[in-house]
């Protein structure tokens, strides 16, 4: 007879953390939102080792992870091992949580239980949120802090704490339309207000849930080819991230920011007809091109102000045979759109001018 795996808590115990039932009392709580990816290849991120109770947690409890522990105590790094890596940060610095992010993400997890500190929490949650896969999990412990006597000791040069920052956020997802996020002066709250799933408080945490499909609909988005020239056109709905405004969605195929100096800096393409096998990819702004990615995956970046320089789509193979593709886009301020076939680059005539507009136009073969 096979033994049941042990439960989160269970595990705590075991190990001695102090996220167990013996003390905070975490693991329970996460174990709701976590068992579903328990046999997969997550890759998650503590961010605070301490004595390493909880690496030895999350390793055991995720079999196929990879476990990335961050702390600014060099002595931290004795945890390494197989699954288990070890960074020396400050979480205080946007350099050393960049670093962490593009050298180990994109995360399924990541979990705040650093320093403590106000600006360190409002900190690391507007710099590592960016690296939290659609559907993926940030948390942050000991939001006790915030409070009553322990204010004081962890106010630090903060003009506010982190519940306070976080109830801004609350704000914006449960007003959802009622409030103008467009006017909302702060950059993450902008970007990331509509693009929650759902934010849970319980005691002394929060667990925030990302779901960047949560965007605004611009079904009027002008197309630069009006539909109405296109012979048997296939619906297509572009999902984007803004630089300057936010996340945005258009059902008519095309999308064209609203202001001038607002850019695309990243996007996702939907169809109802799978068997197009549409695919895509996106040059970054240094020129770099990411992999094809198979509709309805996102390519590019979300919230880090990078704005793109170019596009492909093409279909597969068979895709190809009963239907033909091509590609829009607007770059800079040049007035002429660059207009290319299935699989060709649709970048500016020159240098890495901004991607300022797009739009892709799928029709079956006649």
């Amino acid at each position: 007879m096979i033994d049941a795996p042990k439960s989160l808590n269970a595990l705590g115990i075991e190990f001695r953390t102090d996220k167990s039932s013996l003390a905070h009392d975490y693991l329970t709580f996460y174990e709701r939102y976590l068992f579903g990816l328990r046999d997969k290849p997550v890759k998650l991120l503590e961010i605070g080792v301490f004595n390493g109770a909880s690496l030895a947690v999350w390793e055991a409890y995720f079999p196929y992870g990879q476990i990335v522990g961050a702390d600014i105590e060099p002595t931290a790094s004795r945890f390494a091992r197989e699954r288990v890596a070890i960074e020396i940060i400050d979480q205080s610095n946007l350099e050393d949580l960049v670093r962490i992010g593009m050298k180990h993400g994109p995360f399924d997890v990541i979990i705040d239980d650093g320093s403590h500190l106000w600006e360190h929490q409002i900190t690391s949650l507007r710099t590592m949120f960016p690296f939290v896969r659609d559907g993926g999990i940030y948390i942050v412990e000991d939001l006790h802090t915030n409070y009553g006597e322990l204010a004081d000791s962890y106010r630090g040069v903060a003009t506010q704490s982190c519940m306070e920052y976080l109830k801004q956020l609350v704000d914006l997802r449960v007003s959802d339309p009622m409030l103008d996020i467009t006017r909302e002066e702060d950059p993450f709250l902008r970007t990331y207000g509509h693009a929650m799933h759902a934010i849970i408080f319980y005691r002394r945490a929060c667990l925030i849930e990302k779901s960047m499909r949560q965007a605004m609909e611009i079904a009027s988005a002008p197309p630069f080819v009006p539909v109405s020239q296109i012979n048997d056109p296939i619906r297509i709905a572009i999902f984007a991230h803004v630089g300057n405004f936010g996340d945005r969605r258009s059902t008519t195929g095309a999308m064209r920011p609203m202001q001038p100096g607002q850019h695309i800096q990243g996007f996702a393409v939907t169809t109802p007809r799978t068997e197009v096998g549409l695919e895509y990819r996106a040059r970054l702004a240094q020129g770099a091109w990411t992999d094809w990615a198979p509709a309805p995956a996102f390519v590019g970046t979300r919230g880090r102000g990078q704005d793109l320089t170019g596009f492909a789509v093409r279909l597969t193979e068979a895709g190809r045979a009963a239907y033909e593709v091509s590609a829009i886009g607007a770059f800079g301020l040049d007035p002429e759109p660059v207009m290319v076939g299935d699989g060709e680059d649709c970048v500016p005539r020159q240098g890495l001018a901004p991607l300022a507009g797009m739009q892709i136009v799928l029709r079956a073969r006649g």
